[in-house]
């Protein structure tokens, strides 16, 4: 144990070469002392190690909580993204049927048949966008710009009626009041009032004037034969986008006419006379047919 203390001691220059010669492997030994004493002993600088430490804690600290905002951030995307979609409003008209949608701004839009129409009703206030597959009128009230896009091509306006068809390649656009712009591809063109334009594949293939005041398969009346009253109650609230509660009624009546889709007063006069009933007002979008009580 002693020699081993020595060779320390020689190692670190305590001894002299004497006290450690008969040491086994000695020359080797030495040869190793030698060639370390060209080695330079680094300078331990406190205050600079501490430095370091603190430096890399810190970054530490700034890395997981630049991962927090990140992780955050994502979190409100996801939630925007999902109240977006779920706040979206989808319509599809059936074949040989219409329907009619009311916005939230009371602009009003029929589908022809076979048609879809989507809009957002959670940003509506902010943005007036909606997306049309097929063929559709509008009535657009006055606000901030109110934008359809299609597969095809997008028309923009104010406030203003016009209608739209996109299908297959063929884009059709006629505007029945004010004026509006229409883009396809990398054409854009300003209509206004009784004007109409077509383009195929992107690319415009007529121009021309009407003279009409509203699409010419738009019906403005529904017509019944023998239908039963829920049957006709159930086309009003779809022409209308409102609500009637017909409970108190007798649900065996049927009715034979014609009711007017555009006008909501005509339709319950009618109503009213011909099965001798009454109604009451809850808002308006809704409605109770009652028994007439003077009967």
């Amino acid at each position: 144990m002693k020699q081993k203390y020595n060779l320390a001691d020689w190692l670190d220059g305590k001894v002299d070469d004497e006290a450690v010669q008969n040491t086994k492997g000695f020359d080797t030994l030495k040869k190793i002392k030698m060639y370390s004493a060209h080695f330079q002993k680094p300078e331990f600088k406190k205050d600079e190690v501490y430095k370091a430490i603190e430096k890399k804690k810190s970054s530490h600290r700034k890395t997981k909580f630049n991962w927090s905002i990140a992780a955050s951030i994502l979190l409100i995307i996801g939630v925007s993204a999902l109240v977006f979609t779920l706040s979206n409003k989808d319509f599809t008209s059936k074949i040989n049927s219409q329907e009619t949608v009311l916005l939230p701004d009371d602009s009003k839009v029929i589908l022809a048949q076979n048609s879809k129409f989507q809009f957002n009703n959670w940003f509506w206030s902010f943005d007036r966008t909606t997306k049309l597959f097929g063929k559709a009128y509008f009535d657009v009230a006055k606000g901030k710009t109110f934008t359809v896009k299609t597969d095809l091509g997008t028309v923009q306006v104010l406030g203003t009626r016009f209608g739209v068809e996109s299908r297959d390649s063929i884009f059709k656009v006629v505007c029945y009041e004010g004026s509006v712009r229409v883009t396809s591809l990398e054409n854009e063109i300003i209509l206004e009032k009784d004007q109409f334009v077509a383009f195929q594949n992107g690319r415009k293939v007529v121009q021309s004037n009407v003279y009409i005041d509203q699409p010419d398969w738009i019906s403005t009346k529904n017509v019944f034969k023998n239908a039963p009253l829920s049957e006709v109650i159930l086309q009003l609230e779809k022409d209308y986008t409102i609500e009637i509660d017909i409970s108190k009624l007798n649900q065996n009546e049927h009715f034979t006419g014609s009711l007017p889709s555009d006008n909501l007063s005509l339709a319950l006069d009618i109503l009213v006379k011909t099965y001798h009933i009454n109604f009451k007002v809850v808002n308006k979008n809704k409605f109770i047919f009652v028994e007439d009580e003077t009967r």
